[in-house]
């Protein structure tokens, strides 16, 4: 006994038809009023609280407050274009140098180790030129 069954081969808009017989709609986007996005940029401005938290307490993306708070500060800059960046400079108190001893102003004081001698020099402040001339013949 032979049954011949015949198949009918399916199309893609087989297939589409099945899925969704009618086209859906695009979601629209949202529009937020100037005063909205104002009111959330100032909350931003003077909250402690971040910028992510209160985009999604406001069902916001936190990328599109981030852009709004841009967009606010460049629509608030001066009429300048030059930016004049804040100081980084921050003053550390130092402490003052610790005074100098008579015999410290008055010479100058040097220590060499080596592997077969120790040398102290002591050399008058005054004759500067002298220490250095004989410290370079020292090391020929």
């Amino acid at each position: 006994m032979n049954i011949l069954v015949h198949y009918r081969k399916w199309t893609r808009m087989d297939y589409l038809e099945e899925i969704s017989p009618e086209p859906t709609p695009l979601p629209r986007r949202r529009t937020h009023s100037p005063a909205f996005k104002a009111h959330l940029v100032a909350l931003c401005k003077n909250s402690a609280v971040s910028v992510a938290a209160i985009a999604r307490a406001h069902n916001i993306n936190d990328n599109m407050l981030h852009r709004w708070i841009k967009e606010a500060n460049v629509n608030s800059a001066s009429p300048n274009p030059v930016a004049v960046p804040e100081s980084s400079f921050i003053a550390v108190p130092m402490p003052s140098p610790p005074a100098r001893s008579a015999q410290t102003a008055s010479s100058i004081h040097l220590e060499f180790q080596g592997k077969q001698f120790n040398l102290n020099l002591q050399w008058p402040a005054h004759d500067a030129m002298g220490c250095a001339t004989f410290i370079r013949d020292l090391l020929k």
